[in-house]
């Protein structure tokens, strides 16, 4: 076995850490907003701010790695992700823990483009979608044990506990990763433009900003980021070295992937309600509620080493044609009238079938055909944006419908883009083989 594959765990252990942290706080957000003696709704800024913090870290992170080193960026990554996570545990006041997990996002942003990349190299051309799998399957068993491990911490020993056990776990990476070796940067040139950089990730935390803001603020916020979206284009223009390579994205296959990348983000957002519908349309206690998405989260973690193999073999457009396509099967058994509970379970193993045929290795190496080997973490990045847009997006106008229309609303929507995505990626080439590959 090469020995860059033999050091593949290390990288593997270190996205685990951070996929974790993703939705362990869920469970334990009502525990939060008591001790600070504030609402859910401002509680859930927490969470709005690791995110707007990841993509912001991601954009810069994936580049930067690229013509930096990503061994670097993934260890720096690792320890600012560690120290957050013992000041958001010994934060005594809600201002201080928000800045605790914006730091944490930012961790996590340095840690998963350039340690994707990295796993990436460690397996030839042909078995890179094998590779993506892996770390697919590494979030999906994330997403089965993070709820119920933060769920077991905060009942047994509070929620500071969340964020403690992140400590040692980095701790042991961070050790780990001294065995890792020098990465040499890929990409030809000096580092992007970093003041453009800036501009473009203070646009995407403005947009989220907005759409998380009440009526007047969101004007605000928008306005910030239409200041901030002409900065970044003026700087694209001008710089010697511009933030990102945007040529790609100018083809129509470029445009139809990110498009594509958005639509899996939004299929992904429909999971915040799941919980709230089984309570609702199924009679779920809270309790119950809590493990509603674990077909789902079992399914996916199960097929995402196998939608890598696929990958290799059939091509990444074809799989996620059929990894959108089950998402839109999963949207209408929901939507139909009269859900049962077994026609529920069903539903939610479909989206688990999506999420692996979507989610990490069909689109990152869809994305990573797009660009030049010497991109590898630009792309990553990249799809993570578009993917993020749409994460944050679906909740907005998701929890609209729900309230005007009831639960079915948003999952035939759901249905639709879906069908929506599978139709946009017949203009994307499925690129079978490394030789088909345009440089």
């Amino acid at each position: 076995m090469p020995a860059e594959r033999r050091l593949l765990p290390i990288y593997l252990f270190g996205v685990f850490i951070g996929a974790l942290d993703t939705n362990v706080l869920g469970p334990a957000l009502p525990l939060v907003a008591h001790a600070f003696s504030t609402t859910l709704a401002w509680t859930a800024w927490t969470i709005t701010a690791y995110t707007a913090a990841y993509i912001a870290s991601t954009v810069l992170a994936g580049p930067g790695g690229d013509r930096v080193g990503r061994r670097t960026f993934f260890l720096v990554g690792i320890a600012l992700f560690g120290a957050a996570s013992l000041l958001a545990a010994l934060s005594g006041n809600l201002p201080l823990f928000l800045v605790a997990r914006t730091l944490q996002g930012a961790g996590a942003g340095l840690v998963y483009p350039n340690a994707q990349a990295e796993g990436m190299r460690a397996f030839p051309e042909e078995k890179r979608g094998m590779a993506l799998g892996l770390f697919g399957a590494v979030f999906g068993l994330a997403a089965i044990i993070g709820p119920n491990l933060g769920g077991l911490l905060a009942q047994a020993f509070g929620w500071p506990a969340i964020f403690l056990v992140n400590v040692p776990l980095a701790v042991i990476v961070l050790g780990l990763g001294r065995r890792l070796p020098k990465t040499e940067a890929d990409h030809p040139g000096g580092l992007p433009d970093v003041f453009g950089g800036v501009a473009f990730s203070l646009t995407l935390v403005f947009l989220l900003l907005a759409l998380s803001a009440a009526s007047m603020l969101s004007v605000v916020w928008l306005m910030a980021a239409l200041v901030s979206g002409i900065t970044f284009s003026l700087r694209q223009r001008r710089a010697a070295t511009p933030f990102l390579d945007t040529a790609p994205l100018k083809t129509s296959s470029g445009a139809f992937m990110m498009a594509a990348a958005g639509i899996i983000g939004l299929d992904l957002a429909a999971a915040v309600f799941v919980p709230a519908l089984a309570q609702q349309e199924l009679h779920f206690s809270v309790l119950l509620s809590g493990v509603a998405l674990m077909p789902a989260a079992v399914v996916g973690a199960v097929l995402a080493g196998a939608a890598g193999v696929l990958v290799d073999r059939l091509g990444a457009r074809r799989v996620l044609q059929v990894g959108l396509a089950a998402a839109g099967v999963g949207g209408v058994l929901i939507a139909l009238p009269d859900l049962t509970v077994v026609r529920f379970v069903i539903a939610m193993a479909f989206f688990g079938f999506g999420t692996a045929f979507t989610l990490g290795a069909p689109i990152n190496r869809l994305a990573t055909l797009l660009y030049r080997k010497d991109q590898l973490g630009e792309a990553l990045s990249l799809v993570a944006v578009a993917r993020a847009v749409g994460l944050m997006v679906g909740p907005v106008v998701f929890g609209l419908m729900i309230t005007n229309s009831g639960f079915s609303a948003p999952f035939w929507l759901l249905a639709v883009v879906s069908a929506l995505g599978v139709m946009l990626l017949f203009q994307v080439p499925n690129w079978l083989q490394p030789s088909q590959v345009a440089s």
